[in-house]
């Protein structure tokens, strides 16, 4: 710690100077100046702040120095993280709860809890693994046998010659200050967090985006946006979802670009469409 963190200091209570990160170390507090650490640093310690550290059996738990001291993975595939968040932990029953998943997710070749409101899963590709909206219908009834909420940032799948130390930091990082912006969403993964961090850098901008919107788009215009970005552009695909004929479609996107001068057939325009509407539809979650 102390080579990593220079201007760190043992002391036996928490620091109530604002400009000091507390550290719980054992039965003491390593104080930390906030000043001297990256965003990513501070997130990360923030992310741990006040939560009792497991103690981990490597043995069992041959991912855990994989994630967190650089270790190679000794099985070639592709692995992806979920990781879990508790904001109503579970009381008692952790072993019990990582049974269960064990048993709903065959794929899984490691799982534990880091601390008592956070628990990762490590997922082996398989050609079966479920998608976001999946895993989040199969928490929502874990929370309610045990009792507890969960939230979930569901990565993507990586090769297994790459640095999961690494990874999993960024990953952690990422979901952390995602989940700042969208507290109450219970599944996240890497698109859907992408798009909400992009519309959180937009801030500065937001009067005249939401004058943009405003005078743009109507609900259909909405529908018609929505069902291209799904179908990456593609018109007849598109006009098939929406059990519209192509031409006719294609004439609602011509009067849309005569009218605001986006040409939705072009992806920049598209994307500043699409961007539009998942800021400040009101059918936006």
């Amino acid at each position: 710690m102390k080579h990593h963190f220079p201007e760190a200091t043992l002391h036996p209570s928490a620091s109530n100077d604002q400009g000091l990160l507390s550290v719980p170390f054992g039965r003491q507090f390593i104080w930390i100046p906030k000043e001297t650490l990256s965003k990513k640093e501070l997130l990360l310690f923030q992310m741990r702040e006040g939560d009792r550290q497991k103690n981990i059996d490597h043995q069992a738990h041959p991912w855990y120095p994989i994630l967190f001291d650089h270790q190679p993975v000794s099985s070639p595939n592709m692995y992806r993280f979920i990781h879990v968040h508790f904001t109503k932990v579970i009381d008692g029953l952790q072993s019990e709860w990582l049974a269960e998943i064990q048993q709903m997710l065959p794929a899984v070749v490691d799982l534990f809890f880091i601390y008592d409101n956070q628990a990762v899963i490590v997922e082996a590709h398989s050609g079966e693994n479920l998608r976001v909206e999946d895993l989040d219908g199969l928490f929502v009834a874990l929370d309610m046998d045990f009792d507890c909420y969960s939230q979930l940032f569901v990565g993507p799948f990586h090769r297994s010659e790459h640095d999961f130390t690494q990874l999993w930091e960024e990953e952690a990082t990422f979901y952390y200050e995602v989940l700042q912006l969208r507290k109450h969403q219970k599944s996240l993964d890497l698109p859907t967090g992408l798009s909400t961090l992009f519309i959180s850098g937009a801030k500065p901008y937001l009067a005249l985006l939401r004058t943009l919107y405003l005078d743009w788009f109507e609900e259909e215009t909405e529908t018609i946006i929505r069902a291209l970005w799904q179908h990456q552009g593609n018109a007849s695909s598109t006009a098939k979802a929406l059990f519209m004929h192509r031409n006719s479609l294609l004439y609602k996107i011509d009067k849309f670009q005569t009218a605001t001068n986006l040409n939705l057939k072009i992806m920049d325009d598209l994307l500043l469409g699409y961007f539009l509407c998942q800021t400040f539809s009101t059918h936006t979650d």
